[in-house]
C-alpha cells in the first residue's frame, strides 16, 4: 500500500520575553492527510509512523527521529512531535524538513519544508527579550528593575509606577483568590495606607469627590478599618462642615457601633429622635444615677392617694376618675365633645380578654351588664354594635334592632349560618318547610343558583342526600301538577358534553337502576325520549317495536312493526340483482361486512319467472355469485350473518337463563300468568306499592317478613 500526504502544523510552544528557553514547551502540534495512490483516505485504523527531522531536503542524517502508534480516521491523523523522543538540541534558527514513514514502506516524498509557524516557539523579538537590558534582571518567572521609574502611557514619569490614560480605565485589577489576599495593597514604610476591595462594575462616581472611596458588593464591606493602637477611623474637619456622615437609604441602619463601651460622645449630640433598648415600657421616663448612666423608669404620681408598684399604679380610696369630667358619676367616667372616640381599647397580648365585663352578684330585673342607648330620635341605620375583623365589618346590631352577620351566625344550637352555609338541626316531620302563595308562571318557592366564575370545577346547586340505614333513604322527592322534575343543560358553546339529567346506581345490591320509572296505565309512558337514544350495554324489553307515521294515514295513524328476533346476533342483508347474458349476477357487499359477520345463510328468489339459480361461490374478498338463471331475470337475494365484531364476540347471549335467587317465583308480568300482583318481578313487600307507583310510604313492621318466610 503506497501513501501520499498532505499536511497542516500547529505550533503549541510560544516563546514570551519573559521566559527562559528551557521553559518553552519542546512539542510540536501536527496534522496529516493519509490518502492512497488512487488519493482514497485510508481505512479507520491505528497506523505505526515514524517522524524523522533533517536539515536538508533530501539525503542526510535525521537530527531527531520518533515512532507512534497514531489513530486515524477519515484520512485524518493529529500527533505531538516530541511527545516521546525530546525536541532538544533543535534550535530552530536554521531550515528543517520533516520525513515521513509509514508502516516502514519508505519515507513519503517529497520531504515537508517547516514553514514560518514552527518558529513561533523562538520569534525573533524574543531573542531581544532574551537579551534584555542590562538594567533588568531576569530570575525564573520574574523580571524587575531596581532604578528607575515606569511610566505607561505618560511622560516624564513621576512616580515609581504611573499610568496616563484618556477615556479609558488607567488599571484593572482582578484576583480570584478570596479571603485574606487583598485585590490591591499600598504600603508605606510607615504602614499608614490601606487596601481598597470592590466587585462592582461599572465604579459608580461618589458625589461630592471623596478623598478615599470604597464600595463593597458580593457580601463585602465597602471599607474596613482596623487598628490595634489608636483610632480605627479619625474624622476631622476644620471647617463647619460635617467631619463623619452616614446615611442609610435601605432598612439597615446608618451606623453600628460595637463593643462593651458602645459609643462616646464627647460634646452635644443632636437627635431627632432615639431608641434605647432594655427595661423600657409604655409611660416609662428616662432617670439617671450618679454616673450619668440612663434607664427607664415608671413615672412617680404626685398624688399621695395613687401607688406606684412597679409596673403597676393604683388608687385604693373610694372615689371616681373622671376624664372630661370634674364630676364623675362612675368609677371610671369619661365625657368628650370631640371627633374622637371617647374610649379605645387595644390589646396585643394573648389569649387573654381585650375586655372582661363581669358581675360578680346575682342581677335582679333591669341590671344590664352592659347597656349601649342613643336618642330616641336615632335614625334606624345608626350601628349599636360594629364588629370588625382585620379592620372588615362582620357583625352589626343596627338602629332599628335588626341583625347583620356577613360571616355567619349560630341560633339555639340547631339553626346555623356560618360562612354562606346553613344548617339546620332538628327532629321532626319536617326540618324545614318553604312555602309560598304566589302563583305567577315560573314563581321559585326555593331559588337556589350560583354564577358563573369561571371555574373549571362542577359545583352542585341542590344535594340531597338521606341515609337511614342500609337500603333505606330517599335522597329527594319532587312532585307537580305537570312535571315532578325537570331538568335543563345549558349548552351556549362549551366543548364538554351537556346532561339535561344524569343518574348513576352504585352498590352491591341485587337491584341497582341508574333510573327506575314505572307507567300506571296503558296510555302512559314509563319513559319517553324525543330524538336520539344511545345504549353502551345491553338493552332488554318484553316487546321491541317501531312506530310511525302510517304512509296511507299519516294524520290519522300510527304504523307498528315488531323487530326481527333470533336466538343469535343476526345482520340481515338484501337486494335485488338482474342476471347478465350467461344467467349470472355477482352482488358486492360493503367492505366492512366480512369483518362484521360470519355464519353467512342465502336466500334467493327469482321474480317474474323460475329457474335453478343458486350461490355460484360463496362470500369472500367482498362479494358472493349467483348462477343458474336466465339472461334479464331479476333475483331478490338475502343474506344473514352472525355479528363478530369484538363487542358481540365479548358478550354472547346467555339464551335460557336461571332467574336470580330473589326473583325466583317471580313474574315480569305476574296478571298475564294468573298471579297476584305481589309475584311481580319489581314488587318490593317491604316497601308496599313504593317501586310501583313511585310512593315513598313505607309498609308496616309486619311486612317486613315475605310471605316466603326470607
Amino acid at each position: 500500500m503506497r501513501l501520499a500526504t498532505a499536511t497542516a502544523a500547529v505550533v503549541f510552544a510560544l516563546l514570551i520575553c519573559v521566559s527562559a528557553v528551557a521553559d518553552i514547551p519542546e512539542v510540536i502540534s501536527y496534522q496529516g492527510v493519509l490518502n492512497d495512490d488512487a488519493g482514497v483516505p485510508v481505512a479507520d485504523d491505528t497506523y505505526s509512523i515514524t517522524f524523522r527531522l533533517y536539515d536538508v531536503e533530501t539525503g542526510g542524517s535525521a537530527l531527531w527521529e520518533e515512532t507512534q502508534s497514531v489513530s486515524v480516521l477519515g484520512g485524518i491523523f493529529n500527533v505531538y512531535l516530541g511527545d516521546l523522543v525530546s525536541l532538544t538540541g533543535l534550535d530552530f534558527l536554521n531550515p528543517y524538513w520533516l520525513g515521513i514513514d509509514v508502516e516502514g514502506e519508505g519515507e513519503l516524498i517529497p520531504r515537508t519544508r517547516w514553514t514560518t509557524v514552527p518558529y513561533a516557539g523562538h520569534a525573533g523579538f524574543a531573542d531581544t527579550c532574551l537579551e534584555g537590558d542590562e538594567d533588568w534582571v531576569i530570575d525564573g518567572d520574574d523580571i524587575h528593575h531596581s532604578p528607575g521609574n515606569v511610566g505607561v502611557g505618560v511622560a516624564p514619569v513621576n512616580g515609581r509606577f504611573e499610568v496616563g490614560t484618556v477615556g479609558s480605565t488607567a488599571g484593572y485589577f482582578t484576583n480570584a483568590a478570596r479571603g485574606d489576599t487583598v485585590t490591591l495593597r499600598a504600603q508605606n514604610a510607615l504602614g499608614t495606607a490601606g487596601a481598597f476591595y470592590s466587585c462592582v462594575d461599572p465604579y459608580p462616581v461618589p458625589e461630592p469627590p471623596s478623598a478615599v472611596y470604597g464600595r463593597g458588593a458580593c457580601g463585602a464591606r465597602g471599607g474596613h478599618f482596623y487598628s490595634t493602637s489608636g483610632e480605627a477611623l479619625y474624622a476631622h474637619t476644620s471647617g463647619t462642615t460635617t467631619a463623619l456622615l452616614a446615611e442609610a437609604t435601605g432598612s439597615g441602619y446608618a451606623a453600628q457601633f460595637l463593643g462593651a463601651s458602645g459609643i462616646q460622645v464627647q460634646y452635644r449630640a443632636d437627635i431627632g429622635s432615639f431608641r434605647m433598648f432594655g427595661g423600657s415600657s409604655p409611660g416609662y421616663v428616662l432617670t439617671s444615677d450618679a454616673d450619668g448612666v440612663g434607664t427607664w423608669q415608671p413615672a412617680a404620681g404626685s398624688d399621695a392617694d395613687w401607688t406606684v408598684n412597679g409596673l403597676d399604679m393604683y388608687s385604693l380610696p373610694t372615689g371616681h376618675v373622671g376624664i372630661g369630667d370634674s364630676t364623675p358619676d362612675a368609677k371610671l367616667d369619661i365625657a368628650t365633645g370631640d371627633l374622637y372616640e371617647a374610649l379605645v381599647v387595644e390589646h396585643s397580648g394573648s389569649p387573654l380578654r381585650v375586655v372582661n365585663i363581669e358581675r360578680t352578684s346575682v342581677p335582679v330585673a333591669g341590671n344590664d351588664l352592659l347597656q349601649i342607648a342613643a336618642p330616641l330620635e336615632a335614625p334606624d341605620g345608626i350601628q349599636f354594635i360594629e364588629c370588625e375583623r382585620g379592620g372588615s365589618p362582620v357583625f352589626y346590631v343596627m338602629g332599628d334592632g335588626q341583625v347583620v352577620g356577613t360571616s355567619g351566625a349560630l341560633f339555639n344550637e340547631l339553626v346555623e349560618i356560618d360562612d354562606g352555609q346553613l344548617s339546620v338541626d332538628y327532629y321532626g316531620d319536617r326540618v324545614a318547610e318553604i312555602s309560598t302563595v304566589y302563583t305567577a308562571n315560573g314563581a321559585h318557592i326555593l331559588h337556589v343558583e350560583a354564577p358563573d366564575t369561571g371555574e373549571t370545577d362542577d359545583g352542585i346547586a341542590v344535594y340531597g342526600q338521606y341515609e337511614q340505614a342500609l337500603d333505606y333513604g330517599i335522597g329527594g322527592k319532587f312532585e307537580g301538577g305537570y312535571i315532578g322534575a325537570w331538568g335543563v343543560s345549558n349548552n351556549i358553546g362549551g366543548s364538554l358534553e351537556h346532561i339535561g339529567v344524569r343518574a348513576h346506581a352504585t352498590g352491591g345490591g341485587t337491584y341497582n337502576y341508574g333510573i327506575y320509572a314505572s307507567a300506571s296505565s296503558a296510555t302512559a309512558y314509563a319513559g319517553y325520549f324525543s330524538g336520539n337514544v344511545d345504549v353502551t350495554g345491553t338493552l332488554t324489553a318484553d316487546t321491541k317495536m317501531f312506530k310511525i307515521d302510517h304512509p296511507l294515514d299519516p294524520a290519522n295513524k300510527y304504523l307498528m312493526h315488531a323487530c326481527v328476533e333470533s336466538d343469535e346476533m343476526k345482520n340481515v342483508y338484501d337486494g335485488v340483482v338482474v342476471l347478465d347474458g350467461r344467467g349470472e349476477a355477482r352482488v358486492t357487499l360493503p367492505d366492512w361486512f366480512e369483518a362484521l359477520n360470519g355464519e353467512f345463510r342465502y336466500q334467493l328468489t327469482c321474480i317474474g319467472a323460475h329457474a335453478p339459480v343458486y350461490v355460484a361461490e360463496e362470500i369472500g374478498g367482498g362479494s358472493f355469485a349467483i348462477a343458474g338463471g336466465d339472461p334479464g331475470m331479476k333475483v331478490s337475494w338475502q343474506v344473514t350473518g352472525v355479528r363478530r365484531d369484538p363487542y358481540s364476540l365479548a358478550h354472547r347471549a346467555d339464551i335460557v337463563q336461571d332467574k336470580p335467587a330473589t326473583e325466583v317465583g317471580t313474574y315480569r308480568h305476574p296478571e298475564l300468568y294468573g298471579m297476584p300482583e305481589t309475584a311481580g318481578v319489581a314488587y318490593r313487600e317491604e316497601r308496599g306499592v313504593a317501586m310501583q307507583e313511585g310512593l315513598s310510604t313505607r309498609g308496616s313492621a309486619a311486612d317486613l317478613t315475605t310471605e316466603d318466610g326470607d
